[in-house]
């Protein structure tokens, strides 16, 4: 016997006539289970499958059903995100289980339970009226205590439906409180994918670094995810895991010039300025127009201890001209850091300059000193922000030279 699924309008529409044949000759069969009140009831939700039976000889024609649906959450204890499976006809109603043909009640729980367990949840809920009918009771044995549990009226106590009927619930549960298989169910990868993002921008670090893992488990290619959880590693300090993830994403997409921005920013923070150095430089090869990465660079240079390549820089931004309020503060700077450096190269004390960008003091290292690592730690008031420049710019016309264009002034 073979199960396949149906998860499209489209598809549950074309089976009409064999779903209505089964329906009727079916004795426990319910207007819960009819094709009529699922064509209304499905487009209202978002994670609906149903797994239809049918066996090999039978060409198209199905000979048992089973409505589901995936609901999500996220465990308060484990902060994980877990699936939940329900039958479609539960909530509050009682009426949910699977239209059969008379005589396959057994291969149909079978078949249908087989599948179940290759799919990903944590719990399975199952809402009927007393007394369990056979085919669910059959259902439900497929998943024995041992690797699950099974609990009887779960967190609800025994209810009573719109019709008087008493209701019987019943949840079976993974005994890790995890998914099987320790991924989310495929239905429920955007879902926490957006739910992680939500919790992400709320500053909520732990619960969105789950659902961002969860994910990349789940779709290893998932590269907004991916990119995700690097810049959560940046955000909490762990610019380690932040710059293997960023590697990862440039050899999957090399032209992304923010995630290069942001490696050369994870560098940086793990005092690995020669690297550093040379992703800016690749980064500004592509857009030399950038103030702010032209300046990330020199200050890397600085700080690797190649100074006259960080003066030649940092002299750079004069040969540019540009209205970007960005662009503008690095010149600001680099004019200071420059007359720094030439005050402390002949160890005097002069007046500092007018146009400072920013109003806090910038310490640097005494005259004869090594302008080394110890050059960025004093530092660390520069302006590194995590992130490229937004906005649409004008493009600067690069001149013949990385560094520097002194052959003309580039124009806005």
């Amino acid at each position: 016997m073979i199960v396949e699924v149906i998860e499209y309008t489209k598809d549950f529409e074309a089976i009409r006539d064999n779903w209505n044949g089964i329906y009727l000759s079916d004795p426990e069969s319910h207007p819960f289970l009819s094709w009529a009140w699922l064509k209304q009831y499905l487009p209202c939700k978002e994670r609906w499958f149903i797994l239809a039976l049918r066996q090999q000889q039978t060409g198209g024609h199905y000979q048992a059903f089973l409505p589901l649906e995936v609901a999500t959450y996220q465990d308060q204890g484990t902060g994980l995100f877990c699936d939940e499976i329900l039958m479609i006809g539960n909530h509050g109603i009682g009426h949910g289980g699977f239209l059969c043909v008379p005589g396959l009640e057994d291969d149909a729980a079978d078949a249908f339970a087989g599948f179940i367990a290759t799919e990903n949840w944590t719990s399975i809920r199952f809402d009927c009226c007393n007394p369990t009918p056979a085919r669910l009771e059959r259902l439900l044995g497929a998943f024995p205590d041992g690797p699950f549990a099974r609990v009887e009226n779960a967190d609800e106590g025994e209810k009573v439906n719109p019709f008087g009927r008493r209701i019987h619930s019943v949840l079976v549960r993974t005994r890790t409180g995890r998914n099987l298989h320790d991924m989310l169910n495929r239905r429920s990868i955007d879902i926490v994918f957006e739910r992680a993002v939500t919790l992400h921008t709320q500053g909520r670090i732990d619960e969105a670094e789950a659902g961002y893992r969860q994910v990349i488990r789940t779709m290893p290619g998932h590269v907004q995810a991916r990119r995700g959880l690097a810049l959560l590693c940046s955000d909490k300090g762990d610019h380690a895991e932040a710059e293997h993830l960023y590697r990862g994403l440039l050899s999957i997409a090399p032209d992304a010039d923010d995630v290069r921005h942001r490696l050369g920013d994870s560098q940086v923070a793990q005092a690995c300025y020669g690297e550093a150095s040379k992703t800016f430089e690749s980064l500004l090869t592509r857009h030399p127009h950038r103030g702010l990465v032209r300046y990330k660079l020199a200050v890397a240079l600085l700080a690797a201890g190649r100074k006259d390549a960080a003066i030649a820089v940092f002299s750079s931004f004069e040969d540019i001209s540009s209205d970007d309020p960005d662009h503008i503060r690095c010149k600001a700077r680099a004019r200071e850091v420059l007359w720094r450096l030439t005050a402390t190269a002949r160890g005097a004390e002069e007046e500092e300059p007018d146009d400072r960008a920013f109003q806090r003091p910038i310490s640097f290292v005494p005259s004869g000193s090594s302008l080394s690592a110890r050059f960025l730690t004093v530092t660390s008031l520069l302006p590194l922000e995590p992130s490229l420049p937004g906005g649409a710019w004008a493009r600067l016309h690069a001149g013949p030279t990385l560094y520097g264009c002194k052959g003309s002034r580039l124009k806005h």
